[in-house]
């Protein structure tokens, strides 16, 4: 059966790898769903302020994790690359806010047609202005334990860990009303 691919932006990335391990290329759910990041995640993660915060993401096991991406053919990536350049025209005319990264991923979502998990919101305008399917953090935990991926106390923990690190997801409290409210306190 096919994997159905899912990008992991950055923010996502950082959010659950350490709960969910490995959280990347483990197929999951009837739909053998499977999550990716970009190779650009890496070149960002060996910032040293980001190391500095997240000093688990340059241990050994984060790392192997790390190193599944999509496989895409010369034209796709020719199409991808097409498709990142007028997005990066717009962004720097009508939207600024994303990144150069988050330009490429929703490049890779609209050119591979799989969704991209993320929760930033100037990525989410963009993607949604070129019809990119973007979906919330919560959003794939809900997907993770409907599968039985995941289970509701290991997403409660997690909850508790990002509200600690003062780093909840924008629209948390209503995707948490709308996806978990057994777990609103």
């Amino acid at each position: 059966m096919a994997q159905k691919k899912i990008l992991v932006d950055t923010n996502t990335y950082l959010r659950l790898a350490q709960t969910i391990h490995p959280l990347l290329f483990t197929p999951f759910g009837s739909e053998q769903c499977c999550l990716y990041i970009l190779p650009e995640l890496n070149k960002e993660l060996e910032r040293s302020s980001l190391q500095n915060k997240f000093y688990w993401v340059a241990a050994q096991e984060y790392v192997t994790n790390r190193q599944y991406f999509p496989e895409i053919s010369k034209k796709q990536k020719k199409s991808i690359q097409t498709t990142y350049d007028y997005l990066w025209q717009h962004v720097q005319t009508d939207l600024p806010g994303p990144s150069r990264v988050d330009t490429l991923y929703v490049a890779y979502a609209i050119e591979l047609n799989i969704p991209v998990v993320t929760d930033d919101q100037d990525m989410t305008a963009l993607a949604k202005d070129f019809d990119a399917t973007v979906m919330p953090t919560l959003d794939l935990l809900k997907l993770m334990l409907d599968c039985g991926h995941i289970h509701l106390r290991k997403i409660s923990g997690l909850f508790d860990y990002l509200k600690h690190q003062q780093d909840l997801p924008a629209n948390f409290k209503a995707d948490c009303q709308r996806l978990f409210p057994e777990l609103l306190s």
